[in-house]
């Protein structure tokens, strides 16, 4: 018989969750000398508040915007960002779950939540993905509450998120399809189309994104442009259509398997008898209303992917399952009530979780810290952003005054020297207007720009209609956060002296 285990305090899973927010922000400040360059960028795209870049919707953009506007180029900044909207997805989880399962399920379900890669050490790359994360969670959740208590409310308030998630990143569709596809398969659900609140919710949703349709049609529908792009880059051959949906699959396995570990070690005390029993409670409870709507909207996006993969031989990239893992913590919450119960087994899973927590830190210092420092190649993070920033200054205030009003470059290069740029000079990527729209390239032609890039600018060949000098490969340094020197990255540098016309060739060419 075993010893029953005295209850466990509520407030150990706040303090559980801060304590990952604080590390999660803490952490990969110390760790990384440079943000991701998917941050660099959505960092230059929101210099310019613009409803749409060639990529993507806004939103992630007009973020880190608004904390640059606080806190500048400080990197902390943004990593409590990621964490910001992470925290929003905790809260909607707890919600959804708290209304399906009760507040003791509901603290079990962010705990799952905390147990995952993407909400760990993926979390300092801040980009789109990370913003949907957060809608797609409170869409879920609003949505449940919509369909059970049919108040007008709760729909407006599904749209509002719906329409937020998709100035996100235009994925959270794949979640819509799903929850129309539940209305119109269940029967319940159904009866919703003869009522209001629907189309009030429909109406909300296009009033949000209505400002970025618009934005779409005038400027060709450049991210779907994108979107295609990206998908042929992805094309795998004919191994593809089979590697590419198993590659998936296997990602999502592993994004849940620390969750069910952490459940697995919780149930462990239980004997043949009652983990019998709880099975069968589990099968009860998935065909129950709430269980079916959690195994819908979990497994429903993650097979719809697979098929598509298998289809068209497309890789499905890991990032881009980040949301499909936000059903599964409610799901095994519902399932598996004994982990909220009081008793062993929620000690032994608060235990597990405590545990497996500080893995995923050790994993991302190893990333940062010990995998670079004995290959001697830098992660991306590991270079040191101000010091680029810092070269590319003193190379223009060689020969021109002031400092630079434009860079034009690479995501990584260029992005890097605008966010620690004296001027934070605006980004005109790969010097193609397309990409940077924002640009007026009579002023950047008349004020010149600085050139940095891993492509070596050609002497008498123009960029932009300005004719590069003092060309230099410079040696981006790397470093470990301990002082473990790394290999270099080579960066081409040079200047863009500004001139009163555009240049059809340069001297020497």
């Amino acid at each position: 018989m075993l010893p029953a285990a005295r209850d466990i305090h509520p407030l150990w899973v706040p303090a559980f969750l801060g304590a990952g927010f604080l590390a999660w922000t803490l952490l990969p400040a110390w760790l990384a000398g440079n943000l991701h360059p998917d941050t660099l960028e959505g960092l230059y795209w929101g210099q310019h508040w613009l409803w749409g870049y060639h990529k993507h919707p806004p939103l992630a953009a007009w973020s880190a915007e608004l904390v640059h506007a606080v806190f500048g180029s400080a990197n902390w900044a943004y990593y409590a960002l990621s964490q910001a909207f992470i925290a929003a997805a905790f809260a909607a989880v707890w919600l959804l779950t708290r209304d399906i399962a009760g507040r003791r399920a509901a603290l079990v379900a962010v705990v799952l939540l905390a147990l995952t890669h993407y909400t760990t050490y993926a979390a300092p790359r801040f980009n789109p993905n990370t913003v949907q994360f957060a809608f797609w969670a409170w869409t879920m959740a609003l949505f449940w509450h919509a369909v059970s208590r049919d108040r007008a409310v709760w729909w407006v308030l599904t749209g509002l998120s719906a329409g937020l998630g998709l100035l996100a990143k235009y994925s959270i569709g794949v979640l819509l399809a799903t929850l129309v596809a539940y209305l119109l398969l269940s029967p319940v659900g159904r009866r919703h189309f003869a009522r209001p609140g629907l189309y009030l919710g429909l109406a909300a949703c296009l009033l949000v994104i209505a400002p970025h349709l618009l934005w779409l049609a005038q400027n060709d529908f450049t991210t779907l442009s994108y979107l295609a792009e990206r998908s042929d880059d992805t094309l795998a051959g004919p191994a593809g259509h089979l590697i590419g949906p198993l590659t998936f699959l296997g990602d999502q396995a592993f994004a849940i398997a620390p969750m069910l570990l952490a459940a697995a070690i919780g149930l462990s005390p239980l004997g043949r008898q009652r983990i019998a029993a709880l099975l069968h409670l589990a099968r009860r409870r998935l065909r129950s209303p709430a269980g079916l709507y959690l195994a819908v909207v979990y497994l429903v996006p993650i097979a719809a992917l697979t098929l598509a993969s298998a289809a068209t031989g497309i890789r499905i990239r890991t990032m881009w399952g980040m949301s499909f893992v936000l059903a599964a913590p409610p799901l095994l919450a519902l399932l598996l009530p004994a982990l909220a119960a009081p008793g062993l087994s929620a000690s032994r899973f608060r235990t597990a979780a405590l545990a497996l927590a500080p893995a995923f830190m050790i994993g991302f210092a190893v990333q940062m810290l010990v995998k670079p420092g004995l290959s001697g190649a830098p992660n991306i993070m590991n270079l040191d952003g101000p010091a680029l920033s810092a070269a590319a200054e003193a190379l223009w205030r060689k020969s021109q005054a002031g400092t630079p009003e434009t860079v034009i470059g690479t995501i990584p290069e260029a992005g890097t020297i605008s966010l620690y740029g004296a001027a934070r000079p605006q980004v005109f990527e790969d010097a193609d207007p397309t990409l940077s729209p924002w640009i007026d390239q009579d002023d950047v032609v008349r004020s010149g720009a600085v050139y940095a890039s891993r492509r070596v600018p050609v002497p008498g060949h123009p960029i932009a209609g300005l004719c590069p000098q003092d060309i230099t490969a410079y040696a981006w340094p790397a470093r470990t956060a301990l002082g473990t020197p790394l290999e270099s990255r080579t960066v081409w540098l040079a200047v863009l002296p500004g001139r009163t016309t555009p240049a059809v060739t340069c001297p020497g060419s």
